[in-house]
């Protein structure tokens, strides 16, 4: 049985990943039988064919996951339950956590988002095996619960982004050069130090632009943008493009003479390796998690850095276009394939 509570709606990562699973285990391993657990009013039109659909009536998810899920999984008679972020309170279960920087840095999240994910480790203990997306992650949930030994099952560029005929957005001028930074709108994208940067950078003009991509949607504590660096806006050197369609993200990444991910933390950080399955041009934050997903493609800035080091660090990485070969080793590393087989196997072997 798969949790299926995001199927048609939800944070825009968590959909993502858990629909890629889903369907490239449906891909990958067609003689397992598949039971999704959908909400009661998603749309079930686009499950993977041969799938049995049940529903769950209880909000939030954490509530679905615990109390529900084990009764449908009982009565679909389902060998091993495949959940994210909360664990069932019985059965078997694989629960994936998609990350608990929460703990370290509670103050980037609201008191509910706060309340909400606090017994997400803890009921973790109920889980037959507790995964996550990177050896960085995983290294963080066992420094915070020991006994809870996740195991890295990798992420992939969504098929969203990658099956895409790219289409350029409209407010992007045709045959200009411009930086692109993908994301929530929050504290943690650091947005405030990428425009800080960027309105420094040479690279950085009212006509070679950065385009910030994203909404404020589950993001937890917004940003508020300094008066200083309004004028950036103001001047036409950073430019808000708000939430854009999968065709025209891959326009931009396509395209784009540097892709900015200045994160102060991330659990996996798909905007990273999406430039890197795109063969953009990257600069990103000098943190753990990107020194492992994207070590040997980027150039790296300490995401605290003074407004002239990134700069300087935006000037000297715009264009500069990795090896084909360090971008394909990337690619064959971070596969929804590849992410399914190892989930797969952790279920089995426990």
């Amino acid at each position: 049985m798969f949790d299926a509570f995001w199927w048609g709606r939800g944070p825009g990562a968590n959909r993502t990943v858990q629909k890629e699973f889903i369907r490239f285990w449906a891909d990958t391993f067609p003689e397992d039988e598949l039971v999704l657990a959908l909400r009661k009013d998603a749309d079930a039109s686009d499950v993977p064919a041969g799938a049995e659909v049940v529903r769950t009536r209880l909000w939030p998810h954490a509530f679905a996951n615990r109390w529900e899920l084990p009764r449908l999984s009982r009565a679909s008679r389902a060998d091993v339950s495949v959940v994210h972020n909360y664990a069932p309170r019985s059965g078997r279960s694989v629960v994936f956590v998609h990350d608990a920087m929460f703990h370290d840095n509670p103050e980037w999240f609201s008191r509910r988002e706060r309340l909400y994910f606090a017994p997400m480790l803890p009921w973790a203990r109920r889980a037959s095996v507790v995964t996550t997306s990177t050896e960085t992650e995983a290294r963080r949930i066992s420094r915070l619960v020991p006994q809870l030994a996740p195991i890295a099952v990798g992420l992939g560029v969504p098929t969203a982004l990658t099956d895409a005929a790219p289409r350029r957005p409209a407010a992007v001028p045709e045959g200009s050069e411009f930086a692109v930074t993908v994301g929530r709108l929050n504290v943690r994208k650091n947005l405030a130090a990428v425009i800080d940067g960027a309105r420094l950078a040479a690279a950085v003009t009212p006509q070679t632009p950065l385009y910030i991509v994203g909404g404020s949607a589950h993001s937890g504590v917004s940003t508020e943008l300094p008066a200083a660096l309004r004028s950036a806006v103001v001047e036409g050197r950073v430019v808000f493009l708000g939430a854009l369609d999968d065709d025209e993200v891959a326009w931009l990444y396509s395209r784009a003479s540097l892709v900015v991910s200045l994160s102060l933390d991330e659990g996996f950080g798909l905007p990273a390796v999406e430039a890197a399955g795109f063969g953009a041009p990257l600069l990103a934050s000098d943190i753990a998690v990107f020194r492992e997903t994207v070590g040997d493609y980027a150039d790296f800035v300490s995401p605290t850095a003074s407004a002239h080091v990134v700069a300087s660090a935006i000037d000297g990485a715009w264009g500069r276009r990795p090896d084909a070969a360090i971008r394909d080793a990337v690619v064959a590393r971070y596969s929804w394939r590849a992410a399914v087989e190892r989930l797969r196997e952790a279920a089995v072997a426990r």
